[in-house]
C-alpha cells in the first residue's frame, strides 16, 4: 500500500545532480545497485517484496528516461539521411 501522497515508499523518485556517482568501473556500479537493491528488500514479506520491486524498476526506467539524448549515430547530416 502506498502513502495517501502517492509518493511510494523511495520518494518522489526526482533524480538531481547529488545522485551522479564516481565508480571505479562498471562491477563497482553493479555491487552497489545490488547491496541497495539487497538493503531495501531486507525482511520483506512476497507481497510487499513485489510491491518494492516494481517502485525499484519505476526507478530505473526513469533514471533511463533522465539520460541525456544519445546522438543517432547513423544521421550524418548527408542528403537523403
Amino acid at each position: 500500500m502506498k502513502p495517501p501522497n502517492d509518493m511510494g515508499r523511495f520518494g518522489d523518485g526526482a533524480m538531481s545532480e547529488l545522485d551522479d556517482w564516481e565508480f571505479a568501473g562498471d562491477d563497482d556500479a553493479k555491487m552497489t545497485i545490488r547491496a541497495a537493491v539487497r538493503y531495501l528488500l531486507r525482511g520483506t514479506t512476497d507481497g510487499i517484496r513485489g510491491d518494492t520491486v516494481q517502485e525499484i524498476i519505476s526507478i530505473v526506467r526513469q533514471a533511463v528516461d533522465d539520460l541525456p539524448d544519445q546522438p543517432d549515430p547513423f544521421d550524418d547530416d548527408a542528403p537523403g539521411g
